[in-house]
């Protein structure tokens, strides 16, 4: 017997219905949501509040210490609002606030420190397996037999953490002075040093106690797939002591286009003064400066990215780097900086021995092509 058409489309507006409720109820909740995530992100939300409230206490227990050396504030925030790090010298781990703001001088300081990816480690170095694309692979049809695939060839690089340290000093008359900022001191005093020694390291480190430079690892002109692992690629420039228009078009061509995405480029002021005033063949500048205050300059549509430890324009020199540095380049990094109050040691000075523990190698030596300057 057929089924009456009314009965079937009883049945489609009832279910219609349900669904209408079901979706507005859905709806409603959606707002909700929505509008407690834009709750806790505005200023002077409950979780802004917190935060602001964890780095006050941050301050005050900071300021406690360098002032008298009472440490029970520090103590108190172990594990609340601290960068936790064992370490059998002694010492405090220092408040987040102070944590975040060394760590922004380093990124203002140092371009790859901004661009590379930073891992973490509890122990004294990192180690990550690399392959070095030795397996077979390759398309067959469902019933095709599988050939053996083969074996393939692996390479660890292991990245040895140093300790950096910086020892700012002041006198105790410096410290009772009401009127004398001292955790800012301290904090600009450490957050510059560890900066400048970190941003050097990037570029020229030898690896022993500190970061790797990409400027110490072998530098050869051979391409991709026949050099040496973990050795780089430098094209150099067609003019003695200069760098053209053609020399930033084969530079940018040498990077694999699979590691483009993410690139930038890497100079000093003054080589990017020169190649601000490059033109191409058409008389047009391929510099662009940027369109917003915070953003990067562009060159041929890739960041720019100023470092003033990257070398000048010289015969033999790499004053420009081009890559994916996030891929290619790794800092590794022991949690947790440790503040000592020590004021024995250089009296009638108070010192604040201050540590972290840094590391840093290429990871991947494709990601990373150099401009060397030809010598004649």
């Amino acid at each position: 017997m057929p089924t009456d058409l009314k009965d079937v489309q009883a049945v489609a507006e009832a279910l219609g219905q349900k669904f209408d409720q079901f979706k507005a109820k859905q709806d409603e909740r959606y707002d909700l949501i929505e509008k407690e995530l834009v709750t806790l992100k505005r200023p002077g939300s409950i979780a802004e509040g917190r935060k602001s409230q964890a780095s006050s206490e941050g301050k005050s227990a900071l300021r406690t210490y360098i002032k008298s050396g009472d440490d029970s504030g520090l103590i108190e925030l172990q594990g609340k609002a601290m960068s936790i790090g064992s370490d059998p010298d002694g010492g405090y781990a220092v408040p987040e606030y102070l944590d975040q703001e060394v760590e922004s001088l380093e990124l203002d300081a140092s371009a790859i420190a901004r661009l590379a990816r930073t891992v973490t480690t509890a122990g004294p170095n990192y180690k990550k397996v690399i392959n070095l694309r030795g397996t077979t692979s390759g398309w067959v049809g469902e019933t095709d037999g599988r050939p053996e695939t083969g074996t393939p060839q692996l390479a660890i690089i292991d990245i040895p953490v140093g300790e950096l340290y910086a020892n700012p000093k002041l006198t105790q008359a410096m410290i009772d002075d009401a009127m004398f900022d001292a955790e800012n001191y301290i904090t600009t005093e450490i957050g510059d040093e560890f900066s400048d020694q970190l941003g050097a390291a990037l570029f020229n480190g030898d690896g022993t106690n500190k970061p790797t430079g990409i400027l110490t690892k072998t530098i050869t002109a051979e391409a991709d797939g026949v050099r040496a692992f973990g050795s780089l690629q430098s094209v150099e420039s067609e003019t003695a002591g200069a760098i053209g228009f053609d020399d930033l078009k084969n530079l940018k061509a040498a990077l694999r286009a699979k590691y483009r995405t993410g690139a930038a480029w890497i100079m000093n002021d003054n080589t990017a003064l020169v190649l601000s005033k490059i033109k191409d063949n058409n008389d047009d500048y391929v510099w662009r400066d940027a369109v917003a205050e915070g953003e990067p300059d562009t060159l041929f549509g890739y960041p720019v990215e100023i470092d003033e430890n990257a070398p000048d324009i010289a015969a033999g020199a790499y004053p420009v780097l081009f890559g994916n540095f996030q891929r290619g380049y790794y800092i590794v990094r022991r949690t947790g900086r440790r503040l000592l109050r020590d004021p024995f040691t250089s009296k009638p000075y108070v010192n604040f021995y201050t540590t972290e523990r840094v590391g840093g190698d290429v990871v991947n030596s494709e990601c990373i092509k150099l401009l060397k300057v030809k010598a004649s």
